[in-house]
């Protein structure tokens, strides 16, 4: 048995974090007499503890060199056996919450207790195992039933709807935005959540978005005990939601199957096997549907009568929405996936266990392992539930089922949308670093200013490549490719057709005589601003065009996306907004996450800040004026932020 051999503890941290522990043989395997005598500090009579070993996740899975291990998920560990013939030991040892050590080299005697012994002392020595001698009676799991809400007070009595929308943004974001841009702001997926359902609570639960949106609605939450990665969790389940959804199960299943078949009449070739962006898309597009008939201009449902087997629909369903996000966008733990991937109900539900994908910030799923595979085969595979469909539903869930087809095609504009003002953020990134790299040669000679740029600038870089999921080109050329796939299948589902122009080419930078004007004023303002008489005007050049580049992308952007937010508009037969969707707007989705979601300032204020540039883009037009010099105080980095979706 060798020691750790494989450990990512020195990569790029995930949320959760990760060790993984990889358990190689280097022996030939053989009869051994165990003879009582310690081996690597372990003897046959020691007494060990597996705490929480319930919540371990035992998988088969393929290794790095295309071999198949075992993987055993537990907490922050992965600890691999990648020889089969320590395939038994792993398994054994995620059933065992006590045992000694002795016992565990019957487990599979043909390993010989030198070697058992040696995992043993691994497992020891990160953690996962535990000597009984050395607790002391010390508390290993959180004692089940009752828990105290995780959440914080509410910040709302009453509830909020986004007709109030200019208000709301005023309120939240310091600007008021019409409603004709919402789906610019709040993702599609997203819209529904602050709505109440007719039962009193909010279709986004504890995760209502914005924050500041959430309603206090009484909760009980108790400790989850379901074997898996939330058995005994430090977080709670809100068994309230639970209750709810076991009563609407069976209608919330009949219109899943209805949500399906609407699909894959428009993407028939998902009948032959689901990808990663197919099932993105579906989930999508559930959750559109009562989206849908709160958004709708005509006949909208009113706040607080949506039916709750639609909103314990949107909750289930964002489950598996937020699992496909994940593995198309935050790179860690494991590789991202492309949209073409193709993907099964049970690698989903895999993939969720082992990347923590049922934790949320203030709770764990709380339907168990049956109802979640029940769910996923419904949605996935088609199946019927166990118990059959109902009789008959609801007025109101009919009501919705009739209304499935626009719903969808609401859904598919909002992806739309999303892919057009998303794709702001990795061309943002690329901005700060070639803005950078233009301030460290503005820097080589003796300007104090621009040493100070320099500093200012790479502590941004910084930032970018230790706090963000776009911190490196692979990663946003990833991000780019699901955007450009989203954007591309979206069309196709409306129209039946692809577009004529990918997103690549709708979101290149389009040069005009205003935009000349404005970057003669950036050329101006810097060189006033560097005021370096020995500095190599080239250079100034080189930064001067760097942040042109970028405007002339983030107009490309807003131009693409209003466009979007228009055809959402005329569908929903809401009135067009009366001035445009600037680079000012967008920002406004960074700040309703919340101060703690912030890790690098908005760009346009940085310039405004760094430079002395005062910018106003939009899709039209784009507008640059220079302001005096500001001193160290106004240098100060604004509160913008890159998102770390």
């Amino acid at each position: 048995m060798a020691e750790c051999a494989k450990d990512l503890s020195d990569q790029p941290a995930p949320p959760a974090g990760v060790l993984a522990s990889v358990f190689q043989a280097d022996e030939a395997p053989g009869v051994c007499s165990w003879p009582h005598t310690a081996v690597a500090g372990v003897d046959l009579t020691d007494e060990l503890i597996f705490p929480l070993h319930k919540s371990a996740v035992v998988q088969h899975r393929e290794g790095d060199g295309g071999e198949v291990e075992l993987q055993l998920y537990y907490g922050v560990h992965v600890i691999c056996f990648d020889e089969p013939e320590t395939f038994a030991f792993g398994e054994t040892l995620a059933r065992k919450a006590k045992f000694t050590a002795g016992e565990a080299a019957g487990w599979q005697p043909e390993l010989g207790w030198p070697k058992v012994a040696q995992m043993l002392a691994t497992l020891l020595d990160k953690g996962v195992l535990r000597r009984a001698s050395d607790l002391d009676g010390a508390q290993l799991a959180v004692k089940p039933g009752p828990r105290p809400s995780p959440l914080p007070p509410a910040p709302l009595e009453t509830p909020r709807a986004w007709a109030e929308c200019p208000a709301i943004m005023t309120e939240l974001a310091g600007r008021p935005l019409e409603l004709g841009h919402l789906e610019l702001v709040v993702p599609i997926f997203r819209v529904a959540h602050m709505a109440m359902d007719a039962e009193g609570r909010q279709v986004g639960e504890a995760n209502v978005f914005p924050k500041a949106m959430r309603v206090e609605v009484e909760t009980r939450w108790q400790t989850c005990l379901f074997e898996g990665s939330r058995h005994q969790s430090d977080l709670p389940m809100n068994v309230t939601a639970l209750k709810a959804m076991r009563a609407y199960w069976p209608q919330m299943m009949a219109v899943l199957g209805q949500v399906r078949h609407a699909y894959l009449n428009r993407f028939p070739e998902a009948r032959a096997g689901w990808t990663v962006g197919h099932v993105e898309r579906l989930a999508t597009v559930v959750l559109a549907l009562p989206t849908w008939q709160l958004m709708r201009a005509v006949r909208p449902v009113k706040n607080g009568e949506l039916h709750a087997a639609l909103s314990c629909l949107f909750r289930v369903t964002d489950g598996l929405r937020m699992t496909m996000h994940q593995m198309l966008f935050v790179p860690f733990g494991e590789p991202t996936r492309s949209p073409d991937s193709p993907v099964t109900a049970a690698e989903i539900h895999d993939y969720a266990e082992r990347n923590h994908s049922f934790h949320s910030e203030h709770g764990v799923c709380a339907g168990p392992r049956a109802m979640v595979e029940e769910f996923l085969s419904v949605i996935l595979d088609g199946k019927l539930p166990a118990e059959g469909l109902p009789f008959g539903l609801d007025s109101e869930v009919v009501a919705a089922v009739c209304e499935i087809e626009p719903a969808l095609d609401y859904g598919l504009l909002g992806l739309k949308a999303y892919a057009a003002t998303f794709s702001l953020w990795p061309a943002m990134t690329r901005a700060y670093e070639a803005i950078a790299s233009a301030v460290a040669d503005c820097a080589g000679g003796d300007s104090p200013r621009a040493a100070a740029l320099d500093a200012r600038f790479r502590g941004h870089v910084q930032n970018v490549r230790l706090a963000t999921y776009i911190a490196n080109e692979e990663w946003r050329v990833n991000r780019e490719t699901v955007y450009a796939d989203m954007y591309a299948q979206c069309v196709r589902g409306l129209t039946g057709s692809p577009p004529s122009d990918p997103l690549s080419r709708r979101l290149a930078p389009v040069r005009s005589t205003s935009a000349d004007l404005a970057r003669r004023t950036i050329g101006g303002a810097l060189e006033a601003q560097f005021a370096d008489p020995d500095l190599d005007d080239g250079l100034i050049v080189a930064l001067a065009e760097a942040i042109f580049d970028f405007l002339l992308r983030a107009q490309a952007v807003l131009r693409l996306a209003s466009e979007v937010q228009g055809e959402i508009n005329d569908h929903l037969g809401r009135r067009q907004p009366l001035r445009p969707f600037t680079g000012r707007d967008i920002e406004i989705h960074n700040i309703l996450q919340g101060v703690a979601q912030r890790r690098l300032p908005y760009l346009l204020d940085e310039l405004e800040a760094a430079f002395g540039l005062a910018i106003e883009v939009d899709g039209q037009t784009l507008t640059v004026a220079r302001i005096p010099r500001l001193d160290a105080t106004q240098q100060q980095n604004s509160e913008g932020a890159v998102p770390t979706v």
